[in-house]
């Protein structure tokens, strides 16, 4: 049974990785089993996909990627590296993005996995930050939110006709633009050690 399991998740990361359309039946031709027990397996795409693709640890991508305490900088470096992420698995993202949209029910299926990525660029700032300060906070939390996802960077690529390099950098401008508006507005309160 694990080995069934196992070569399911495979095929569904190795069509991800190859950009091809992320369909089940797809998934399991690839894997050399019917659709049936794919099903059986998987109740649906977007559980398999979860395992299969959105794995990968974006925090810990940052924190070997960043040496500086500056938000502005750690906060664009977190937009690009969600958005090569993104990019690296696309089919498998836009079928998230589509069934979690579709079927609003689903989305608490659906990877967060940008707010832990935001709040870690944040965290030299935010901990400097006193109480009175945490609304504020949270608001660029969220709004950043917007700005460093999937959809911002479909929206950018299919809508814009940006080419993926230039869509993730426009991703990261506007993130370094608000999060430097946001502590210019609310500087963090000096360390008290």
């Amino acid at each position: 049974m694990e080995r069934t399991r196992s070569a399911i998740v495979t095929a569904a990361r190795d069509l991800a990785d190859t950009g091809a359309e992320i369909t089940m039946p797809a998934v399991a031709a690839e894997a050399g089993v019917s659709e049936a027990t794919a099903y059986r397996y998987f109740p649906d795409l977007l559980s398999l996909l979860r395992a299969a693709v959105m794995t990968e640890d974006l925090v810990a991508v940052l924190r070997s990627a960043t040496r500086s305490d500056d938000p502005v900088e750690r906060i664009g470096q977190a937009a690009e590296i969600l958005g090569r992420a993104v990019l690296r698995r696309q089919g498998a993202v836009r079928v998230v993005v589509a069934s979690t949209i579709a079927k609003p029910a689903t989305s608490k299926d659906r990877p967060v996995r940008r707010f832990a990525l935001i709040e870690h660029a944040l965290a030299p700032w935010t901990d400097r930050c006193g109480s009175t300060q945490r609304g504020d906070v949270e608001q660029l939390v969220r709004g950043l939110a917007l700005v460093i996802s999937a959809e911002s960077l479909f929206a950018l690529i299919d809508l814009c006709g940006l080419t993926p390099d230039d869509a993730i950098a426009s991703l990261a401008t506007t993130a370094r633009q608000m999060t430097a508006a946001a502590i210019a507005a609310n500087p963090a309160e000096p360390s008290t050690d």
